[in-house]
């Protein structure tokens, strides 16, 4: 058990900010920053992270909590995971533990194991058994500065160099064998390095980790390329090369490009393309075309100009169009690579391919796509069946109308029969079953009892007079009366990331939440926080006056129907203009 006070020193010195900066494209916005939320799928950023609390808080999906919390949430992290990362970046010691529990394989244990073994790669290039690694890199006209930057790697040409340099560091068979980076033997006990005599290309996830590896053969007759396998850390369909080098050029220049292999956007980066990623296999899947859209509204699909590259590109835009992003399309001319293209031509011809750059409708009737020949009428309505597939499975009617008028100009097909071919495209594709009807919503606590938590929360010196005025009874939301004992009315409880999951949520919501009322963090005066707490004491106690004087009212109808004299005078006594039993606020007498 590590104690609450060390775990609180870990989140003292954690800068939330940063932390979440590295994994989402923050924007300021007032005394808090926002991002599109990465648990749910949103148009309007409503994801806040607030320096001042050190919280994230989502408005849209009601996920929230510190930084341990929000590693545990987007990388999957166990709590001592979480807890570990963050005390070794902040220099906090926390107590050992024993080697070889369920903890021993965890992620981060994967993590420590793929920097381990790009520092071993790295070692390797720079060293006397790199020098076939570096003329191959030399004469693909790589500068050192950039294969600094790429973090390119040599793995030997033995069988078990990496296992022996990394089980000297303490890494485990087993780490290694869930990493990806060692395979078992078939015949006997042990292991064997993957990747070996390979140029190494290190994979990093949007926040910098190493995660996988991709090695380029340097010996004739072996396959090209060998990846790593996909593991707790490494699943190629969410990932995006070199997007952590690209973000910063993406959201600057509000556009990415997207290629299909790693010296594709190594070269592009060289020729000052920094914008530029590879989508590690042949088609964009769809998490990676969700990932894109967080840094850039528009995606340039650069793919080979080959069969299987612009097969690649069509693939992703029949089940991407759909998504929130302009997608243009390039195909460059010369049957070139982008690599080999810009090593040929220069970044000027580069630049001018995407100025020239096809929407969707050009390219499903490129002849070089489609491999129809628009000027024979049979061929040019292939080619345009094909495109309605795509437009009619569009949501937007507005977007279909406008990819339907495109098609006409370029065809000369009317409006009126590409609408109707549209329309049976989309009743052929419906579904049959409608959706669920969202269940109901839980009824809303009392504005008067979820403003002065948030009030006590987040202006600790209005919380005594809060925690003076009210006991837990006044509260009838079960959630805000733990909260109010916990935090308010008792001793403090703890880091977030310690509480139950929907105490987490709530805590969070209630410290992101504007008491101004709006989302942008920008705060109250000291005088406007005293009325409000005067204001929603005062609607409490009228309440709850309410309330006792039905009781009694029910009380007393009770004892009149049953004939009970006694009762009546009593209850008469009792009755709460005669006595009040309500909450008053008396830090204010």
């Amino acid at each position: 058990m590590i104690s609450e006070d060390v775990i609180a020193e870990v989140l003292r010195r954690t800068d939330i900010v940063e932390l979440i900066g590295g994994y989402l494209p923050l924007r300021a916005a007032g005394r808090t920053h926002k991002a599109l939320c990465p648990f749910h799928e949103e148009k309007t950023p409503s994801f806040v992270v607030n320096p001042e609390r050190q919280i994230f808080h989502c408005f849209g999906c009601g996920e929230g909590g510190d930084a341990i919390s929000f590693l545990v949430k987007h990388e999957r992290l166990s709590f001592p995971e979480a807890l570990r990362h963050l005390a070794e970046k902040a220099g906090v010691a926390l107590p050992a533990q024993g080697r070889g529990g369920p903890e021993a394989d965890g992620r981060l244990n994967l993590v420590e194991a793929h920097r381990l073994a790009l520092a071993h790669f790295r070692e390797n290039l720079a060293g006397p058994e790199g020098a076939a690694a570096r003329q191959y890199l030399a004469g693909r006209g790589l500068a050192p500065a950039l294969v600094e930057r790429f973090q390119l790697g040599y793995a030997l040409n033995g069988w078990d160099g990496l296992l022996r340099a990394l089980k000297r560091r303490g890494v485990s068979e087993a780490v290694l064998q869930a990493a990806g980076l060692v395979v078992p033997r078939q015949k006997g006990s042990g292991h064997y390095d993957r990747f070996r005599h390979r140029l190494m290309i290190p994979i990093w996830d949007p926040s910098g980790k190493v995660i996988g590896f991709g090695g380029r053969a340097l010996a004739e007759g072996e396959v090209k390329y060998l990846n790593s396998p996909e593991t707790p850390l490494y699943r190629k369909g969410l990932q995006l090369y070199a997007l952590n080098l690209a973000a910063r050029a993406a959201r600057e220049r509000k556009h990415v490009i997207v290629v299909e292999g790693y010296f594709d956007a190594i070269t592009l980066h060289a020729h000052g393309f920094e914008q530029a990623v590879a989508a590690l296999g042949t088609a964009l899947t769809t998490d990676q075309a969700k990932l894109l859209a967080r840094y850039a509204p528009t995606a340039f699909l650069v793919f080979d100009p080959d069969a299987p590259g612009i097969g690649a590109a069509r693939r992703s835009l029949e089940h991407l169009a759909n998504l929130e992003l302009e997608w243009r399309l390039v195909v460059l001319p010369g049957s070139l690579d982008p690599d080999a293209f810009l090593r040929q031509h220069g970044a000027p011809a580069f630049q001018a391919a995407l100025d020239g750059a096809q929407d969707l409708v050009d390219f499903f009737l490129d002849r070089r796509v489609s491999g129809l020949d628009l000027a024979d009428p049979l061929q040019r309505a292939r080619a345009v069946e094909g495109l309605v597939e795509v437009v009619g499975a569009l949501d937007s009617p507005i977007r279909r109308e406008g990819y339907i008028q495109r098609i006409a100009q370029r065809t000369g097909i009317t409006d009126r029969g590409l609408l109707e071919a549209v329309a049976r495209q989309r009743a052929r594709s419906a579904r049959p079953d409608a959706p669920a009807p969202a269940a109901a919503a839980k009824a809303a606590p009392p504005r008067e009892e979820e403003q002065l938590v948030a009030i006590a929360l987040q202006h600790p010196g209005c919380g005594a007079r809060i925690a003076q005025a009210l006991t837990p009874d006044d509260f009838s939301d079960p959630l805000l009366r733990e909260i109010f004992v916990s935090r308010i009315h008792g001793a403090e409880g703890g880091a977030l990331s310690l509480q139950p999951p929907e105490v987490e949520r709530r805590l969070a919501a209630l410290s992101a939440q504007a008491l101004g009322g709006s989302e942008d963090g920008e705060g109250i005066d000291e005088a406007t926080v005293e009325r409000m707490v005067t204001d929603c004491l005062a609607r409490i106690r009228q309440r709850k006056e309410s309330r006792e004087r039905e009781k009694h009212r029910q009380a007393m109808s009770a004892a009149a129907r049953g004939g009970d004299q006694v009762a009546s005078v009593q209850l008469l006594a009792e009755h709460p203009k005669a006595k009040s039993a309500t909450p008053t606020d008396r830090s204010s007498t």
